[in-house]
Order: structure tokens, then sequence, then C-alpha cells
């Protein structure tokens, strides 16, 4: 159970991995705040509730929060949205791939750090 729990609480990284514009969509804004919320509060809960890997549920809503807010620095300081630079070699999308590369590992290590040390 505790590797679904974990898996499933990286989430947002896979989304980001394989189909990052639906994070910027607007009209899935709502839909991703409210997916993230439900599973913090389960996380939550299974936390409590002493169950082995619930608390990485709650680990979503801290990844699409960090995304959000390097997303957000990317287009005020570059004027454009970030692209996708896995399996480029072109050297013109060397910001985009270190935006790309301090997400990942940002959101993987910062939420998997808080979460499994109770700081959150």
């Amino acid at each position: 159970m505790d590797f679904f729990l974990i898996f499933s609480g990286q989430i947002i990284l896979y989304i980001f991995l394989f189909n990052r514009k639906i994070l910027v969509d607007k009209k899935y804004q709502f839909i991703f705040l409210f997916a993230c919320i439900v599973l913090f509060a389960l996380g939550d809960i299974l936390q409590n509730t002493n169950v082995k890997g619930g608390e990485a549920l709650k680990i979503p809503l801290l990844q699409w929060g960090i995304y959000r807010i390097f997303y957000f620095i990317f287009v005020k300081l570059y004027k454009r949205e970030p692209k996708d630079t896995f399996g480029s070699m072109d050297k013109t999308l060397m910001i985009d791939g270190v935006f790309n590369a301090l997400f990942w590992f940002i959101a993987f290590i910062l939420p998997l750090a808080l979460v499994f040390t109770n700081k959150i």
C-alpha cells in the first residue's frame, strides 16, 4: 500500500513530464487545486491514523505550488512560457532546461524532506 501512496504522491511530477500544458491551463486550475487539497487532507488523515506512506499524499499540493511559483517567475523574467527540453540538444533552450531541471529537483526533494520529517 505504501508504494501506491508514494507513487500517487508524485502525480504532479508525472504530469509535468508527460503533459505540462494542463498545469497552466486556466480551465484545469480549480480541478488541480481541489484535487491537491483533497489529497492533502486525505494524507493528513492517513498520517494521523499511522498508515505507512499516507503522508505522501500531502506532496502534490506542495509540488503544484512550487510549479506555479517557478512558472510565474519564469514568465515574468523571460516574457514567455518555458518549453519542454526533454531530448532536445538545442542550445537556445538552455534557460528552459535549467528551469525544468531545477523544478524537477526541488519539487522532488523539498516536499519529500518536509513531509517525511513531519515538518508539514
